[in-house]
C-alpha cells in the first residue's frame, strides 16, 4: 500500500518536532551556562574593583610609609653622630623606630605587589571569561536561526516544489533577527546593566563611607548620580536605536539629518538635499532608509575623516534614490569587501548591503583612496513594487 502524501509529511513533521526540542534543550543549557558566566563576570569586575580600591589604599600607605621611614633613618643618622650628647636610650629608640618603619615599608610594598599580581590575575581571568561568553553567544545564535527556521519554514520546504520562494530568504531574515537580538542584549550588557551594577557598589560605599566622613560621602553621592546619569543616557541611546521617536513626530528627513549631525558631532560640515516623502513610501522602506544612513554615517564617522558630507533622496514613480557622498579617505571596495565577508563580520558594509537587498534593493559604492566615497542606494517605493517586480 502506498503512503498517502499527508502521512509521509506528518511523519516527517513528527521527526523534525523531536528534533526541535533537542535544538532547544541543547540552546536552554548553553543559555543557562552564560548566564552563570556572565554572573562570574560580573562577580570578577566587582572583585577587580574593589581591588583597584584596595591597590590606591596600598600605594597611599607605601609612599606614607617611605617618607616615615626616610625620616626615621635621618633622625637615627643626627643621633648617632652625635652619640656623645645623646643618651643610649635615645640611640636605641631611634634606631628601633627605623627599623620598626623598614619593615613595615618592606611589608607594604608586599602587600601592594601582591594585590598588584591579583589585579593581573582577575584582569586575565575577565578575558577568558569574556571569550567563553562570545563564544557560547555565537552558538546561540546559530542554535536560534536553525530552530526558528525549522519551525517557521519546514512544512514550506516540503510541500514547496515550485515558485519563486527563495528558501534561503527565511534564514537570512531570522539571522538578521538573532543578530539584531545579539546586538541588544550586548549594548544593554555592557552599558546600562554594568552602570547599575556599579551603582550598586557605589551606593553600598557611600553609605560606609559616609558613616565615618559625611563630606567624602557626599563626594562619593555626587559620582553616583553622575554614573545614574550616564546609564539613563545609554538606555535612551537603546531605545532611540530601536526606534528613533523623532521619526513618528518629524519624519524621515528631519530624523536622518539629526541623525547624521549627532553622530558626527557637528564637527563635519553636512549638506542634505531632501525631497518631500511620497505618501506611497512604505513605512518599512522609511525605516530601512534610516538604517542605511545611520549605518553608512557611521561608516564615515569611524573610517573616511571626512571634512564634509552630504545626503540627498530622489523620489520616482516606483523607486528611490539614497546618496551620501564624502570627502574623505576612500578605500579600496572590493577588496574590503572579500576581507570583512572572509572575516565573517555581520555589520558594517556587509551588513548593509544584506539589508538593502533583503529589500529587493541595489547598492553601489564608488570609491578611492584619497578620493573620498559615495554611497547610492536604490530601493522599491512599496510592496506592490517587489511584487511586480
Amino acid at each position: 500500500m502506498t503512503p498517502q502524501k499527508g502521512d509521509s509529511i506528518r511523519e516527517v513533521n513528527s521527526i523534525f518536532n523531536e528534533v526541535i526540542e533537542s535544538i532547544d534543550q541543547s540552546k536552554t543549557r548553553i543559555v543557562d551556562m552564560v548566564s552563570d558566566t556572565r554572573e562570574e563576570l560580573d562577580k570578577l569586575k566587582a572583585d577587580l574593583e574593589n581591588l583597584r580600591s584596595r591597590i590606591e589604599e596600598a600605594i597611599e600607605k607605601v609612599d606614607e610609609l617611605t617618607m616615615k621611614e626616610k625620616l626615621a633613618r635621618n633622625t637615627l643618622a643626627n643621633v648617632s653622630k652625635n652619640f656623645k650628647t645623646n643618651s643610649e636610650d635615645v640611640i636605641k629608640q631611634a634606631y628601633e623606630k627605623a627599623s620598626e618603619y623598614r619593615i613595615s615599608l618592606r611589608l607594604a610594598e608586599k602587600d601592594e605587589s601582591d594585590l598588584r599580581n591579583e589585579r593581573t590575575r582577575i584582569e586575565l581571568s575577565i578575558k577568558r571569561v569574556l571569550k567563553s561568553i562570545h563564544d557560547a553567544e555565537h552558538v546561540i545564535h546559530q542554535v536560534s536561526v536553525a530552530a526558528s527556521y525549522l519551525k517557521g519554514e519546514i512544512m514550506s520546504a516540503i510541500e514547496t516544489v515550485s515558485g519563486n520562494k527563495d528558501m534561503m530568504l527565511g534564514v537570512v531574515v531570522l539571522e538578521a533577527q538573532e543578530n539584531e537580538r545579539r546586538r541588544i542584549s550586548r549594548d544593554i550588557h555592557d552599558g546600562p546593566a554594568q552602570r547599575v551594577a556599579n551603582i550598586v557598589m557605589k551606593a553600598e560605599l557611600c553609605e560606609k563611607i559616609a558613616q565615618k566622613d559625611i563630606t567624602k560621602g557626599l563626594e562619593q553621592l555626587a559620582t553616583l548620580k553622575t554614573v545614574a546619569r550616564e546609564a539613563l543616557e545609554d538606555i535612551r541611546g537603546i531605545i532611540y536605536n530601536l526606534r528613533p521617536m523623532s521619526f513618528d513626530d518629524l519624519g524621515l528627513n528631519k530624523t536622518i539629518e539629526m541623525n547624521a549631525r549627532s553622530l558626527l558631532d557637528n564637527e563635519v560640515d553636512l549638506k542634505c538635499g531632501f525631497k518631500k516623502v511620497p505618501d506611497n513610501l512604505e513605512e518599512i522602506i522609511q525605516l530601512a532608509v534610516f538604517r542605511v544612513s545611520q549605518e553608512i554615517v557611521n561608516n564615515i564617522k569611524k573610517h573616511a575623516k571626512a571634512k564634509s558630507v552630504y545626503i540627498q533622496t530622489e523620489y520616482g514613480t516606483k523607486y528611490m534614490r539614497l546618496t551620501i557622498g564624502d570627502d574623505g579617505e576612500g578605500f579600496e571596495v572590493q577588496p574590503t569587501l572579500d576581507r570583512v565577508r572572509k572575516e565573517k563580520r555581520n555589520f558594517g558594509l556587509t551588513g548593509l548591503i544584506e539589508r538593502v537587498e533583503q529589500l529587493q534593493g541595489q547598492i553601489k559604492i564608488d570609491s578611492e583612496i584619497g578620493r573620498g566615497t559615495i554611497y547610492s542606494i536604490k530601493l522599491p517605493l512599496n510592496r506592490e513594487v517587489m511584487q511586480g517586480e
